[in-house]
């Protein structure tokens, strides 16, 4: 068995299984909710599909397996969604690469990461292509939004539910990556495993775990607003208002008798004691507004981000 994380497991072996017996679908949706592990659980699907051996998992030896071990692999083609809007002209021009036989080994795949991202002209074009697969040729689409793609892919689709792990899970999981305890002390900005395994990739681990000390030192009067902010530029504007963010809504949270993150107990005490809680939902409100306003405008968003912070 590969080393994935535990809660994908069942999910691989169930379409292992399907292509064993040869009665697997020639479209996968693999769905969940945000950072649990569709991409990563796609991507050890896919190598399944293109081993030559008649096997349910990758044999990781034959050609092949070697050619996508490398990531040079003719006959496999992706299309990823996170970052922007998959557009028509890109899927018609995979339709194209891939209307061919096989290069290499048996069968050709096409992984489309972040499938919600496609426009409706993309999404049509992928629908034609489901409707008329070409001979040998496997879609395999991740989602956490799978809602919102068109009921006709969806039923076209064998769809694969990824779980939410536990937050025991997650510890567990988090204890066997780089910085992993680090990443333990984060739970309060998120649960998602994948989306702190990101994080941390991004090497922006301490720009988070610094930050409810750092607050809290300034609503204390301990440091200026100014060096709270310092070294922030465009590449981590966003990640910090997200954390911010996120601080606010779990201390209101908390104000409602939710249970609230170690890490945050000292600066709650604080922010209540200090703007209470109905300006502590106004500063939320603001926040939100603030990072509505730096996506649409050319805004400064250091002078911005310092003036709402002068309100606290």
């Amino acid at each position: 068995m590969t080393n994935i994380a535990d809660w994908l497991i069942p999910c691989l072996r169930q379409v292992q299984v399907l292509k064993q017996t040869n009665s697997l679908s020639h479209a996968l949706l693999i769905t969940g909710a945000d950072g649990v592990g569709q991409e990563e659980l796609a991507h050890e699907m896919v190598k399944d599909l293109m081993c030559e051996k008649n096997q349910a998992a990758a044999c990781g030896t034959c050609h092949s397996c070697q050619l996508m071990s490398a990531d040079t692999h003719p006959d496999f083609r992706v299309l990823n969604g996170e970052a922007s809007t998959i557009k028509v002209d890109q899927v018609r021009l995979l339709v194209r690469q891939i209307s061919q036989k096989p290069q290499v080994g048996q069968n050709k795949v096409v992984l489309i990461t972040h499938a919600q991202a496609m426009n409706i002209n993309a999404a049509n074009a992928v629908l034609k292509a489901l409707e008329e697969p070409a001979d040998r040729t496997f879609f395999v689409l991740t989602s956490s939004q799978s809602s919102s793609l068109m009921p006709t892919i969806r039923s076209r689709c064998l769809l694969v539910n990824v779980p939410t792990p536990s937050l025991s899970e997650v510890k567990s999981w988090l204890l066997q990556q780089p910085d992993g305890e680090t990443l333990s002390s984060l739970f309060w900005l998120t649960t998602q495993p994948f989306r702190l395994l990101s994080i941390q990739q991004q090497n922006k681990t301490q720009l988070y775990a610094g930050l409810p000390d750092q607050l809290t030192s300034m609503l204390r009067g301990v440091v200026a607003v100014s060096a709270v902010l310092k070294g922030l530029d465009s590449n981590n504007i966003e990640d910090y208002c997200n954390g911010l963010a996120a601080i606010l809504h779990q201390c209101i949270c908390h104000s409602t008798g939710a249970p609230i993150d170690e890490a945050l107990q000292t600066i709650y005490d604080t922010l209540i004691a200090r703007l209470g809680i109905q300006t502590l939902m106004l500063r939320y409100q603001s926040l939100q507004k603030l990072k509505s306003d730096l996506q649409k405008t050319n805004l400064n968003p250091i002078m911005q981000l310092t003036h709402e912070l002068n309100q606290w």
